[in-house]
């Protein structure tokens, strides 16, 4: 056997599934595969299209899972809402999974705890490679313009629901993004447990008024909640970048009007509840509280009527949609 024909069977073993590079693939049973990172490790996903060149490529939307780390059901999700879109053409969709032990990660895989994959945090691999350097490879290979894999693309549109908005929302703050400046990346925050505050005020349930917290909630300001004690990969980036790229990026907000339940998915610790009783009452504050810096410019806050805590009817909301696939 040739040395050539060697690296070529080699490479295709790496790339795991192949898929046809015009036949979407919309089932998550058969969409399902490995990518390889810098590390070395690896975290599975599932995609429409090969990440390989394809020039009628012009959108891409990454969701990203609930608590349950159920990608292959969001990714199914997102193939609904993009079909009922009619948008399947010209689009790849991509959905990470971010694993826990429980999930029981294969070899090589990288994995993280319960709620530091949520928020940047390093996996507990030997790798220790944190959730939001993973989209950020991941990004690099999407919208990259040196050299594109999808050279039409002008549009990235990374979404997620509950756990995955607080992923989402994190990563709007802190992650790298495009490298590409051309392409438009819009992220979109559905029905969060918790917001990322910017100083010490928080709404008061007496006064109404935004002051600071002076409660028995000693750590109400510390990462995820706020900007004090960052995690590894955040405290990179600084406190003051995150502020800028919290109030500059293309960010939107929504929130299930129903979404008023406090069940046990809910985040009940003390720093989650001074940012509100249930995620509606939080959305209407983090929302209130973004109207008190002027230079807060790239937020939109969009109430859905008649959903409650459902990621699957908040994908397929016209509102969703229209930001996901217009």
């Amino acid at each position: 056997m040739t040395r050539s024909l060697v690296v070529v069977l080699i490479t295709l073993t790496l790339a795991g599934p192949v898929f046809a590079r015009g036949n979407p693939c919309a089932w998550s049973a058969n969409c399902r595969d490995e990518l390889l990172l810098s590390s070395g490790g690896t975290i599975p996903f599932y995609r429409s299209l090969p990440l390989i060149r394809n020039s009628s490529v012009e959108r891409a939307v990454l969701v990203v899972h609930g608590n349950q780390r159920d990608a292959d059901r969001y990714y199914d999700r997102a193939v609904a809402a993009a079909r009922s879109e009619h948008r399947l053409d010209g689009l790849v969709l991509l959905a990470p999974s971010f694993h826990t032990l429980d999930d029981g990660p294969s070899a090589g895989e990288h994995y993280w705890s319960s709620q530091g994959w949520k928020i940047g945090n390093r996996s507990l691999d030997a790798k220790r490679i944190s959730s939001f350097a993973v989209m950020d490879e991941l990004l690099a290979r999407v919208c990259s313009d040196q050299p594109a894999i999808f050279p039409h693309l002008h549009t990235v549109v990374i979404i997620g629901h509950s756990a995955g908005g607080q992923f989402v929302g994190r990563y709007a703050a802190g992650g790298k993004g495009c490298r590409n400046r051309a392409v438009e990346v819009r992220y979109v925050i559905m029905n969060p447990s918790s917001y990322l505050y910017v100083d010490a005020r928080r709404k008061s349930a007496t006064t109404g008024r935004f002051e600071s917290a002076d409660s028995g909630c000693r750590k109400y300001n510390d990462y995820k909640y706020g900007l004090r004690n960052l995690n590894t990969y955040m405290q990179v980036v600084g406190a003051e970048t995150i502020r800028a790229h919290l109030f500059t990026r293309h960010t939107y907000y929504l929130a299930g009007d129903e979404d008023t339940r406090t069940g046990s998915s809910l985040d009940t610790r003390c720093e989650a509840n001074l940012q509100g009783a249930d995620r509606l009452a939080r959305y209407v504050n983090y929302r209130d509280y973004s109207s008190l810096f002027d230079d807060w410019k790239g937020a939109v806050f969009i109430t859905i009527p008649g959903i409650g805590h459902d990621g699957g009817k908040m994908l397929m909301s016209e509102i969703a949609r229209g930001i996901m696939f217009r």
